[in-house]
């Protein structure tokens, strides 16, 4: 048997083994894998389904920066024994002196909420996905959009576009692992 050359254009020197050829998109496949599983563990809310509307009392608001100068706003109502906190997304748009005129204490407003998180773990508070008040047929902000805007498109894009990328690369690897093996072969006739 004739000794194979190693002088090929696209050929190592040195030749690769073959679990380290499809090693690059073995790991983008799994870093993809595991975006998708970090995001499926760590998300609370996934459809307007899962939240639970309730009318409730309202006792007291408070539209404050903390000591660190972040805004945290939040409501109290009398059915709540925690603190409904607005989402990020609405504290920079809500109009908190048109919500004081219009909604005294003692009114009663509409909220939406998923009964499924941990107040414990968030300090007594209970993030709001919706606030409306019936009365004044207002609505500030709804579930959908809540949870539209929670999410995280970025990721979604890069766990599919890290699948796919190692799913390609891997045909590719593939494709021109046979192709080496071919030559060898043709080499050696």
């Amino acid at each position: 048997m004739a000794q194979r050359s190693q002088r090929y254009l696209g050929v190592p020197s040195v030749p690769m083994t073959f679990s380290g050829r499809f090693l690059p998109a073995t790991m983008l496949i799994l870093l993809g894998l595991g975006i998708f599983l970090y995001q499926n563990a760590t998300k609370t809310t996934q459809s307007a389904k899962e939240l639970i509307s309730k009318e409730g009392t309202l006792i007291n608001y408070s539209f404050k920066k903390d000591a660190e100068g972040k805004l945290t706003y939040g409501i109290w109502l009398r059915e709540f024994s925690e603190r409904l906190v607005l989402p990020n997304y609405t504290m920079a748009t809500f109009d908190t002196a048109a919500f004081k005129t219009t909604v005294p204490p003692g009114s009663r407003v509409a909220v939406e909420y998923n009964d499924k998180e941990n107040t414990m773990a968030t300090k007594g508070e209970r993030k709001l996905y919706a606030l409306s008040v019936p009365a004044l047929q207002k609505t500030y902000f709804r579930g959908e959009e809540t949870i539209e805007k929670d999410e995280k498109k970025w990721l979604d894009w890069l766990k599919y576009g890290l699948i796919v990328v190692g799913a390609l690369l891997f045909i590719y690897k593939l494709v021109e692992y046979r192709r080496q093996e071919k030559a060898y072969a043709q080499e050696e006739m």
